[in-house]
């Protein structure tokens, strides 16, 4: 009988195992994609801009505040900061022209 009982328990462990990886492994990725996709176009940075500047003219074409802007500017360019020169390359957020929107 004890046989029979360790076999279960071990089966149920086991259940119980994947259960919590399944778990963590759904939760954790769902976060990863959260920011809303945006089409991109290139932004070159002219002497005196800064990252501030160059969001709030992305941000008027798109449905952005200027942080949300930064944050997706940021990230898009793997900047660590908000520090950015004079002809650098940037992704920013660009209106999609000739797409049927709501």
């Amino acid at each position: 009988m004890s046989h029979f009982l360790r076999k279960k328990l071990d089966g149920s462990i086991l259940i119980l195992l994947l259960s919590v990886v399944l778990f963590t492994w759904t939760h954790f990725s769902d976060h990863e994609q959260e920011h809303d996709f945006y089409m991109t176009s290139q932004w070159t940075v002219s002497q005196g801009e800064s990252l501030w500047t160059i969001a709030s003219a992305a941000s008027t074409e798109m449905d952005l505040t200027i942080e949300e802007a930064i944050v997706w500017i940021k990230q898009e360019n793997e900047l660590n900061d908000e520090s950015i020169y004079p002809g650098q390359m940037l992704k920013v957020p660009a209106e999609m022209k000739g797409v049927a929107q709501e």
